[in-house]
């Protein structure tokens, strides 16, 4: 009976994704985490971002990280004000209160990833069901020798990723067509609290997780962050912006366009991307942002990655590149059914194309960063080289900025004159 229910509550999950409206972000700028109105995280990447998926529900695999209460209710949540800490909130039939805090803990590891949860009934006794069902490479790998260890449950993703549950030693393992879930029920009094983490890392054996610390390393981390906006209009609109932002953007000072891939810009039109990778042009629109509020460190970030792609490639920038500044991968499908209306497909084809724009929206970006006197000598190095390009190529057909067939697009050559002021 109880495999029989958990099968079905997890098909449940796997089986519907919400509107994208709905679904709260967490990132910790290595990789992000999308969540449902009822507890899900849907989407995950591991290691990085344009690694492939470990939670997919959100495309049609089976893997997600659930945590969602029994019987009617409501859903809402909210933001820590400058953070990327969601609260997810549930008004249950009856009048009960639960919540759960959701982060990506700010670890700076590329290695190593920590989802954490913290479970609280605010009002009421709540009764809530757990699932974790991880799937590496896109749901093609289960959880591989999965059992409870000393610290909790342990399980191989994959040949290389590990991955530890801690926080539920009471689940229990449940077998499924394409593997194992491991599924509990908690139920919490009043006042009550349960700290729940799901640890990943690539390579080693994860230590434990010790929550308070990480809970309070986050914290702190996300305060460091934020710079005072509290003389601008609407300043904690302005933190949010930039707390999104800066969770999007890795140590290697790329910001990904989104957390996803495979989504479609219009049902069933077949222009589907995968936006997991740092567009010079986005990268320029965000710097500029920034250098609008005052010479704050996305700011800087963003001049940096810039104007060391330009140094690399010179007057053969790429229109987007991996958050490290490699090549994006060609297109390819992942054999999952996709986000209804839309295609499974990973990778950019916008790699070998030509956008003539991106040297100016680069140069606009050197501009408002010198505004700031932030521009050093390789900085102004990349701004030669983008003139030169200008020069060069001004008059060769582009794609345009929404990679279209070749042509002299307007939108490209107003922008490399504007950058002339």
């Amino acid at each position: 009976m109880t495999d029989a229910f958990a099968r079905r509550l997890s098909e449940r999950l796997a089986a519907a994704p919400h509107a994208l409206r709905d679904y709260a972000f967490l990132g910790d700028g290595e990789r992000g985490a999308l969540i449902g109105p009822r507890g899900d995280i849907g989407w995950m990447c591991f290691p990085r971002w344009d690694d492939d998926a470990v939670f997919s529900s959100l495309i049609g695999g089976r893997s997600t990280f659930a945590i969602s209460p029994r019987g009617r209710y409501v859903w809402g949540g909210y933001y820590e004000a400058g953070t990327l800490i969601w609260r997810s909130r549930w008004v249950l039939e009856g009048g009960a209160v639960v919540e759960c805090r959701e982060a990506l803990a700010t670890l700076g590891d590329r290695d190593t990833a920590i989802v954490l949860r913290r479970l609280e009934a605010l009002r009421g006794p709540a009764t809530l069901d757990v699932f974790l069902s991880a799937g590496a490479g896109f749901d093609r790998y289960g959880m591989s020798r999965l059992h409870r260890g000393e610290r909790g449950w342990e399980a191989r993703l994959g040949e290389a990723a590990r991955l530890r549950f801690e926080g539920a030693d009471e689940a229990e393992v449940v077998e499924e067509d394409r593997g194992k879930l491991l599924w509990t029920k908690i139920a919490l009094e009043p006042g009550q609290r349960r700290d729940l983490t799901v640890t990943l890392a690539a390579g080693e054996e994860p230590g434990p997780a010790a929550p308070n610390r990480l809970w309070e390393g986050t914290e702190a981390t996300w305060r460091e962050r934020l710079p005072d906006f509290s003389a601008c209009v609407g300043p904690r609109d302005a933190a949010h912006a930039y707390a999104v932002m800066s969770g999007l953007t890795s140590a290697d000072g790329g910001m990904v366009a989104a957390a996803t891939m495979g989504l479609p810009e219009r049902a069933d039109q077949g222009r589907n991307y995968d936006y997991r990778y740092a567009w010079i042009r986005d990268q320029a629109f965000a710097g500029q942002a920034v250098a609008a509020l005052g010479p704050h460190p996305l700011m800087d970030t963003a001049v940096a990655f810039v104007a060391r792609r330009l140094l690399d490639d010179g007057a053969r920038l790429m229109p987007a590149y991996t958050v490290a500044g490699e090549p994006i991968p060609g297109e390819r499908t992942v054999d999952l059914p996709g986000y209804p209306g839309g295609r499974d497909i990973a990778g950019n084809q916008v790699r070998g194309q030509f956008q003539l724009d991106v040297f100016g929206e680069a140069l606009l970006l050197f501009s408002a960063a010198a505004d700031h006197d932030h521009l050093g000598s390789d900085e102004w190095n990349a701004a030669e080289i983008a003139v030169a390009a200008i020069e060069a190529r001004r008059d060769e057909p582009d794609a345009g900025i929404w990679e279209l067939s070749p042509g002299r697009w307007t939108h490209g050559r107003l922008v490399c004159a504007a950058c002339g002021r």
